[in-house]
């Protein structure tokens, strides 16, 4: 009798998942386009995009000229800087992101393009036609990732369990952000081809097609052409049903086996990437180049942020998507119930988030919570699906229970949510100090603001003005050498290019987040106008290079003429306490320059 009621009880969820598919796709997508903007290519995402309007509106693919990209972001204010650009040995400008995201703007870029055109907008690359349509085909790669996740429960768990993990996903995480109004960006992506990666995974498995292996072998490939660091997902293939030795030799022997289709699966990835390559060949002259060229953020894998990505009030995944405990509790039941899916899924889990909170930048700008974990919730879902099934023979009090904890969490993210997106949770700044004094707060008041980590500029442009709030420290003058005199008065021979190099940890200046550093001195011009002028040099260094680089210009009016400079410089996110803050002049024309009186006072936040 029981066998049979299981039965009628399965019948009768039988198609929920998909009317919940069908509901969450018509409400996302519908909001989604209600919330598009004139700006949708902006920050990173112009950074991905710059290449198509490069290459078929300016006819520019190699990037020789960035005149057009300065006029478009001065006129549409898209970044505060160009930091998309990163630039080759000769300094040239180049892509900093890798081409990933442009093949898959490009066929809505297309689109976008011939609308613009039936319309009448300005065919630029920038204009509303662009915008929708390539918002348009984010939500189509957002629902194709929820359409796999949805193909993969089904393959482990009931109906109605899938119906409850896909609802407890979307309304009670980060993904309710960041494949809705960030959709643009990377991690939307990503977590489609993850789904790829295990549903092919899956289907390879149970039939050995050729057609399944190629969509697991350019998944993974596309999402290292996207975020090179996801390429770690091929563990889950891998390793997929190895929990001892002997299935470990088994999977070699299955490899060996479809030689043929691993091979003609890898020379079209090849073909797939050979315009990255290509691109970096004519560039560099080689087939494989670092682009991402900035000492002040990459991997700390010896020191990782790991307590920090789970629990900082600044971008805290545990502290901000609590509902996640339940996800990772699961994979204690997978464990005992299929080892050969547990090891290849928990594996790949954990070796993604020690990478993810390695990179120096662990909060990952202006995110909600922790962002690129999403790339893992389609296998985090399997565990939560494991978590339910354990949930299923407990008493009905701890089944109530659960629900109650989880519809809080799903109340609390849903605030969360509307508080970031009307800017009372500071995507950047929150302290832990600010987090509890706007907690369940519909406004924010200018007592609460004063709490919130040093807001930084992100035009380039610096000014110390908040001088109350800080004391100064004269520690650096301890620095200079030889007599003081002999250091504030001094000459800027001709013959020499870089004068006056001081470098001083930043441990021994401050046990602070930040500083503001004031450099002011006198000038006097001893030769004639010089083009271009001198630099006065303010940055971070450490040994990969400098970060944080400030070079303001040294410009005179006359010769023989004393001027009186000062440069505001506030210090970037430290990397590491070891790091060093550096200054210098850049005597770009050789000139002859008199400096007198050349002070630097360093002021920390009380």
């Amino acid at each position: 009798m029981l066998g049979i009621k299981t039965d009628l009880c399965m019948k009768k969820y039988k198609n929920t998942s998909l009317y919940l598919f069908i509901l969450i796709s018509i409400l996302l997508s519908t909001y989604r386009l209600s919330q598009v903007s004139s700006t949708e290519t902006s920050w990173d995402v112009l950074g991905y995009y710059l290449p198509l309007p490069a290459t078929f509106i300016h006819h520019d693919p190699l990037l020789h000229d960035i005149s057009w990209l300065k006029e478009t972001n001065k006129k549409m204010n898209l970044a505060g800087t160009l930091f998309m650009l990163s630039y080759d040995s000769k300094g040239q400008a180049m892509y900093f992101f890798l081409f990933g995201m442009a093949l898959l703007y490009l066929p809505f870029f297309a689109l976008g393009h011939l609308s613009a055109y039936i319309l009448g907008f300005p065919m630029d690359g920038f204009s509303l036609p662009y915008q929708y349509a390539l918002v348009v085909g984010a939500i189509l790669y957002t629902l194709i990732g929820l359409w796999y996740l949805r193909k993969i429960l089904r393959h482990f768990f009931p109906d109605i369990v899938v119906a409850i993990i896909i609802f407890v996903l979307v309304v009670a995480t980060n993904y309710i952000h960041h494949l809705t109004l960030k959709d643009l960006e990377t991690v939307n992506s990503l977590f489609m081809f993850s789904t790829l990666v295990i549903w092919n995974t899956i289907r390879w498995h149970q039939n050995y097609k050729f057609s399944n292996l190629l969509l697991i072998v350019l998944s993974i490939g596309f999402m290292g052409f996207i975020k090179p660091s996801e390429i770690v997902i091929a563990l889950i293939p891998i390793l997929w049903n190895v929990d001892s030795k002997a299935a470990l030799l088994l999977k070699w022997e299955r490899i060996i086996q479809y030689k043929k289709q691993f091979i003609v699966a890898f020379v079209l990835l090849l073909i797939l990437l050979s315009p990255q390559m290509i691109y970096w060949t004519i560039k560099t002259g080689f087939p494989i180049y670092d682009s991402y060229k900035n000492p002040g953020i990459g991997l700390d894998l010896w020191s990782p942020h790991s307590w920090d990505s789970l629990f900082s009030y600044r971008k805290g995944w545990l502290l901000y998507t609590p509902v996640m405990l339940f996800f990772l509790w699961g994979f204690i039941p997978m464990y005992h119930q299929n080892k050969k899916l547990f090891y290849p899924l928990f594996i790949y889990f954990i070796i993604s988030f020690y990478i993810i909170s390695s990179w120096s930048e662990w909060w990952y700008g202006a995110a909600f919570s922790n962002r690129p974990l999403i790339t893992t919730y389609p296998v985090l879902a399997i565990a939560f699906g494991y978590f339910l099934k354990s949930l299923s023979i407990r008493n009905r009090w701890v089944k109530i229970s659960f629900a109650f904890v989880v519809f809080l969490f799903i109340g609390l993210n849903q605030f969360q949510w509307w508080q970031l997106k009307n800017y009372i949770l500071d995507p950047y700044r929150t302290t832990k100090a600010y987090y509890w004094a706007t907690f369940l707060k519909t406004k924010a008041t200018d007592a609460d603001k004063k709490l919130l980590l040093v807001k930084r500029s992100f035009s380039g442009q610096q000014h110390f003005s908040d001088s109350a709030d800080y004391i100064s420290n004269r520690v650096g003058e301890s620095f200079f050498k030889d007599n003081e005199q002999a250091k504030t008065n001094f000459l800027i021979p001709k013959e020499q290019e870089f004068v006056h190099t001081i470098q001083i940890p930043f441990k021994k200046l401050s046990d602070k987040d930040h500083l503001w550093i004031i450099v002011s001195f006198d000038a006097k011009l001893l030769s004639s106008l010089p083009s271009p002028p001198p630099d006065m040099v303010i940055t971070m260094n450490r040994s990969g290079g400098d970060y944080g680089y400030f070079a303001p210009s040294i410009t005179f009016d006359s010769t023989g003429v004393w001027k009186h400079f000062q440069f505001d410089y506030m210090t970037p996110e430290i990397r590491s306490r070891r790091d060093r803050v550096k200054y210098f002049f850049w005597n770009r024309s050789h000139s002859l320059i008199k400096i007198r009186a050349f002070k630097v006072l360093y002021y920390q936040h009380k």
